[in-house]
């Protein structure tokens, strides 16, 4: 639902990010391309990416300065576009934004966090990978777990070899699930993650 306000002849527009999933340090690929086509979808992209020329401040017409209206106009259709964002936030990943202040500013931030491929980061991936576990997640919460990383992998330009992903799947279950675990290391052919998801949760 997106509220449009209109003041002063300005019609603004509220853009509602509650059923947005919060961005994690783990899910930055998918949270990005939800919230670009949400936001996209209300016309308010450049606000993002920073296509949409700021206005001058002021006017000056035979010497005199003014405001501009239509800088006030993007102004406060920015700022509502940057508390949407902040809201779509997890609370750990909000100090790295305490030093912007239009939703560019946010957008650009996040993509110099979370989109490049520092060795570092990578690494994290990849502990994270290794210390995941079934535990007491839910079949789909696990498999969720993994493949956000798994994306976010290949979106760092570093996919993992076809046969790691599901290895990494079968390494984190328990003796519960040996049944899957030995059917699917027999197969001569590695599985695509989606046909061992259906067998697990069949189990």
């Amino acid at each position: 639902m997106t509220d449009t306000i209109v003041t002063n002849n300005q019609t603004l527009l509220h853009v509602n990010m509650t059923n947005v999933t919060k961005l994690t340090q783990t899910n930055y690929l998918m949270w990005k391309l939800q919230v670009r086509a949400l936001v996209d979808g209300h016309g308010l992209v450049g606000h993002l990416d920073g296509s949409q020329q700021i206005p001058p401040s002021t006017l000056t017409t035979n010497n005199v300065v003014s405001d501009n209206s239509a800088f006030v106009t993007w102004k406060r259709q920015n700022q509502l576009v940057y508390s949407a964002l902040l809201g779509a936030i997890s609370l750990p990943v909000q100090p790295i934004l305490s030093r912007t202040t239009i939703a560019s500013e946010i957008w650009t931030t996040l993509a110099e966090t979370f989109a490049k491929p520092s060795r570092g980061h990578i690494q994290q991936l990849r502990d994270q990978l290794k210390a995941w576990n079934k535990g007491n997640h839910t079949i789909d919460e696990y498999l969720q777990g993994l493949t956000t990383r798994f994306d976010t992998l290949a979106s760092l330009g570093k996919p993992m070899e076809h046969d790691d992903p599901i290895e990494n799947i079968l390494d984190g279950l328990p003796e519960d699930y040996r049944p899957v675990i030995d059917q699917t290391k027999a197969r001569d052919v590695s599985p695509i993650i989606a046909y061992v998801h259906e067998r697990l949760r069949n189990r």
